[in-house]
């Protein structure tokens, strides 16, 4: 219903200037209706956005219609090509937006299990300190409480709270799914010469594919690492999988993605990948053999010039 009233200005446009024999017209405004149906995404506009448009190309309609003037109907095509550009803004920022209350909750949750560790670190001390040391079952006792302890060491080490929360929760997805996650990182995620939200997606976006992928195969892991050489930083990805079609592989980090997850999507996530190493010159290399996966990404170490 909604699709055929954002649609209805353009029939009574089309409809009329065919009566009134104003062919070029027709022409143009057949060329806006099709390309709002190809070009602007209906189903991601908020709703007040659907109403105005609706309303200000009736507007444009019954001013054209009531003047005799065909020509006014190019603003119609005007107004169009103008929402398109304005929805390609609102869904970027949209996205950002998302990232950034996905990133605080992330840190939220990170806060949450160093308090509750805190909390608990007391109560163990002293178990461990009233407890007979020579015992095996008080050995094997202190070493679980230092691996769990510890267990956020590699999530903590060196890296700004942002990156922080964005690893402890992809170890706590990784874990609801039973996929071992194993951080390598030898040079801080921190350190990339990527904006937050940038930095924020991309490696969200790999170890979300790779933990997804993972999950799929019994006993799945990923392993993330992260070093720097020559100036160049080296982030490498690599995890179990099914098997990936030749027709999606060919396609992968490219603007014609496709996902490999069951239903209709359109792989968005390893389309971001590739934005943001491209928009930072980078170099984005992948491999499937046998089970495993293995993206490869190099970033120059080149900052933006502040100003």
């Amino acid at each position: 219903m909604v699709k055929f009233l954002l649609f209805l200005p353009w029939l009574f446009a089309l409809c009329w200037t065919l009566l009134e024999n104003h062919y070029i017209f027709t022409l143009f405004i057949l060329a806006g209706t099709l390309y709002q149906l190809f070009f602007t995404k209906g189903d991601e506009l908020p709703r007040s956005w659907k109403g105005i448009t609706v309303i200000l190309q009736l507007c444009w309609f019954m001013a054209s219609f009531g003047t005799d003037t065909p020509l006014l109907l190019l603003g119609m095509v005007l107004q169009t090509v103008a929402l398109h550009f304005y929805q390609t803004t609102f869904l970027v920022e949209q996205s950002k937006t998302g990232e950034i209350i996905k990133n605080y909750k992330q840190q939220t949750t990170l806060l949450h299990e160093l308090r509750r560790q805190r909390h608990d670190l007391q109560k163990h001390v002293s178990a461990i300190l009233y407890a007979d040391g020579n015992s095996p079952d008080t050995e094997s006792y202190t070493q679980d409480v230092a691996a769990r302890f510890t267990a956020l060491d590699k999530v903590l080490h060196n890296e700004s709270n942002i990156v922080a929360g964005c690893l402890y929760g992809c170890n706590k997805k990784a874990k609801e799914n039973n996929v071992v996650l194993d951080y390598q990182l030898h040079q801080a995620l921190s350190g990339l010469p990527l904006a937050e939200y940038d930095l924020i997606a991309l490696v969200g976006n790999i170890l979300e594919n790779a933990i997804e992928a993972a999950a799929e195969v019994p006993g799945g892991k990923v392993v993330l690492s992260c070093r720097k050489q020559s100036g160049i930083f080296i982030i490498v990805s690599r995890n179990h999988t099914l098997p990936i079609e030749d027709r999606i592989l060919e396609r992968l980090y490219t603007s014609r993605a496709e996902s490999s997850k069951r239903g209709n999507h359109e792989g968005l996530g390893t389309q971001e990948i590739q934005r943001i190493v491209k928009n930072h010159q980078g170099n984005l290399d992948f491999s499937f053999i046998k089970d495993q996966f293995t993206l490869k990404i190099k970033l120059p170490d080149v900052r933006a010039q502040k100003s």
